[in-house]
């Protein structure tokens, strides 16, 4: 094998490995990117769900509000009836007299 072959297989193979090595570049700087627009959507949606979870805040405070709601209902109803025992008590008294 003479040194002009030996040469040009060297210069062959310089330009097939620095190919390579571009080849390998570019594929991890469009992983860069990729990675890079995922971390930024991701914000934007923890950023989306966050605003979520506030603004629907107000309806997991609406099972307290119903069951606070119940038991006022049902003090209310008691005092309705409690107040009727009394005015038919009033009532009685009044026309026995």
């Amino acid at each position: 094998m003479s040194n002009s072959h030996l040469f040009t297989v060297w210069g062959i193979s310089l330009v097939i490995a620095a190919i390579v090595v571009l080849i390998a570049a570019v594929l991890l700087i469009a992983i860069l990117l990729v990675a890079r627009s995922i971390l930024k959507h991701g914000a934007e949606g923890l950023q989306a769900l966050e605003k979520i979870a506030d603004d629907t805040g107000v309806i997991w405070a609406l099972a307290e509000t119903n069951r606070l709601a119940e038991e006022i209902l049902a003090a209310t109803e008691s005092i309705g009836s409690r107040g009727g025992r009394i005015v038919e008590g009033l009532h009685a008294s009044h026309t026995d007299s």
